[in-house]
């Protein structure tokens, strides 16, 4: 077994979040290695008088709990489809900047502008109207598989992230606003992880 990095009683050198961030690469990479080594973030702990719950829960439990709420939701999404805050098509090609930096096809963004500007407002919500509300709910529930897939990747980077933010101090103000951006860094690194 490698040397353990304990995230549990380790404080972090966060003099700057690029240490917290460089620090939190480096468990990410320890937890991949040894996933046993952070079990403790997603058991219970049994205590007196009460039992705490783990710090991150079970990725069923995550996935089963998105699901739920996604469906649950499905009315909402219909009445809010069908009653859009602007136009659909005026925004999306008001937001084409922003396209064109997410996006590496950037290139065909000339062909896309036209294709929006093409869009049949009326086709449009005649298609949204047949799929219905039963039709969102079914697209959630059939990808359940990826869904819970997808939380059980995320599970124990997540569970490792909470443990690394906990090692860190929140006796100020500026402490705890460190911690909030810590959180936001730490997902940063999650998303490199799995896409690398």
């Amino acid at each position: 077994m490698g040397k353990k990095i304990s995230v549990q009683s380790k404080r972090f050198d966060t003099s700057s979040l690029d240490d917290f961030q460089r620090s939190f690469r480096k468990v990410l990479d320890d937890q991949a290695e040894h996933p046993e080594n952070y079990d403790f973030l997603t058991k219970e702990t049994v205590g007196n008088p009460v039992t705490l719950g783990p710090a991150v829960i079970a990725p069923e439990d995550w996935a089963a709990k998105q699901i739920a709420r996604a469906s649950a939701a499905a009315d909402d999404w219909l009445k809010g489809v069908k009653r859009p805050r602007k136009n659909p098509v005026e925004a999306a090609i008001k937001a084409n900047d922003k396209r064109k930096d997410r996006l590496a096809e950037a290139e065909k963004a000339d062909k896309w502008r036209k294709k929006m500007g093409k869009v049949n407002l009326d086709e449009m919500y005649d298609t949204i109207e047949k799929v219905g509300a039963g039709g969102y709910r079914a697209g959630v529930e059939a990808r359940t598989g990826k869904i819970t897939r997808v939380a059980k990747e995320l599970q124990p980077m997540v569970a490792a992230l909470r443990g690394s933010i906990d090692a860190m101090s929140d006796a100020t103000d500026a402490d705890r606003e460190k911690r909030l951006l810590a959180a936001r860094r730490g997902m940063i690194e999650i998303g490199k992880k799995r896409t690398a």
